[in-house]
């Protein structure tokens, strides 16, 4: 007896079983593979696109040491790649993580090699396990850590610091904003004069972030009650000391040394050097990164007791996110209604 199904059941007729396509229908979702991987591959943002390159790299050179192809991604070639990666590289929990994110992605888009998702997280249950058992043992945190938050006072000094001239103009200009929206570095070289635009009933700005590792926003940014301090004045001034008029162009440009605003945008890795320069001008005992205003934002909002639902729509986070609640951690550790040694009679 046969345990292949009927054709049809009645008069519903069944859909084909993939194993049952013919060449032709290959053929075609194949293409439609192709161009969907191609629209995704334009889509993501470019420090992404060299991060993966990166994590391909690493993977290359790990596979030539095991002896194996790149495209051999197992059970096994993965919990190596973790320990190889944690134990040989001492790498940061966080940066395992990712490459073998983009090891994924690139075999899948490059080499139409799908891994079964139980083996990656196979991968990933064996990092947690290390991480917990270097949590136990005491060991010194890897990588950078959370960037300082860059809080108010901080963000006014450095302002403050910036000069008049269009150097200075822009730079005011790219802290503000990026305050007001919660940028990552990203999001930032990201934007367009088109995504910047004035509110019909003179508020202040909308600010629609296209290019985010989550998914886009728009946030309101109004006029701030500090002139010098207010991202929509700033924003304004940059635009008009600039000429910024292509729609389709970025809204932070380069600059030559002669102060001629170049037609091209900047990268994240320079978003991040301007905002670790204007601190260190302002001679601000920390080193900010390209994060901090992000974290500083979220940081003195929740200090100023907005809603964390409010929050998570400027920074894009989901209201349950574990980073936005780290954020209200910090703040609120110290509150009386968060902290149990508070008011109990020490």
């Amino acid at each position: 007896m046969s345990a292949r199904l009927p054709a049809s059941v009645g008069h519903t007729k069944r859909p084909l079983l993939p194993a049952e396509f013919d060449d032709d229908l290959r053929a075609r979702l194949a293409a439609l593979d192709a161009a969907s991987d191609g629209h995704a591959a334009e889509q993501r943002p470019e420090n992404t696109v060299l991060a993966y390159r990166a994590d391909w790299k690493t993977w290359t050179k790990f596979c030539a040491q095991l002896q194996v192809p790149p495209t051999a991604a197992t059970r096994g070639t993965l919990r190596a790649f973790v320990d190889y990666l944690w134990n040989r590289e001492k790498r940061a929990y966080s940066t395992i993580d990712r490459k073998l994110a983009g090891v994924t992605v690139t075999l899948r888009q490059d080499y139409g090699v799908v891994i079964d998702p139980d083996d990656t997280k196979a991968a990933r249950e064996m990092l947690k396990d290390y991480r917990r058992q270097a949590e136990e043992n005491e060991e010194p945190a890897r990588g950078r850590g959370k960037a300082p938050a860059m809080r108010i006072d901080s963000l006014r000094l450095i302002v403050g610091k910036c000069s008049d001239d269009i150097f200075g103009v822009r730079d005011r200009a790219m802290l503000l904003i990026g305050f007001a929206i919660a940028a990552r570095r990203a999001e930032l070289a990201g934007l367009r004069l088109r995504n910047v635009v004035e509110d019909p009933d003179g508020n202040g700005l909308l600010v629609s972030v296209m290019v985010s590792k989550t998914d886009p926003r728009t946030v309101p940014v109004p006029y701030g009650t500090n002139p010098e301090t207010c991202p929509v004045r700033a924003w304004k001034a940059w635009v008009a000391r600039a000429q910024l008029t292509d729609p389709e162009r970025h809204a932070f440009r380069a600059i030559h040394a002669s102060g001629t605003v170049q037609p091209k945008g900047i990268t994240p890795a320079r978003v991040g050097d301007i905002i670790t320069a204007a601190g260190a001008r302002a001679r601000i005992p920390v080193l900010f990164t390209g994060h901090s205003v992000r974290s500083g934002m979220a940081t003195e909002a929740r200090r100023a007791k907005k809603d964390p639902k409010a929050i998570a729509q400027i920074t894009g986070h989901k209201p349950n996110s574990k980073v936005l609640h780290g954020y209200m951690q910090i703040v609120d550790r110290w509150g009386e209604d968060d902290n149990a040694l508070i008011n109990i009679g020490l």
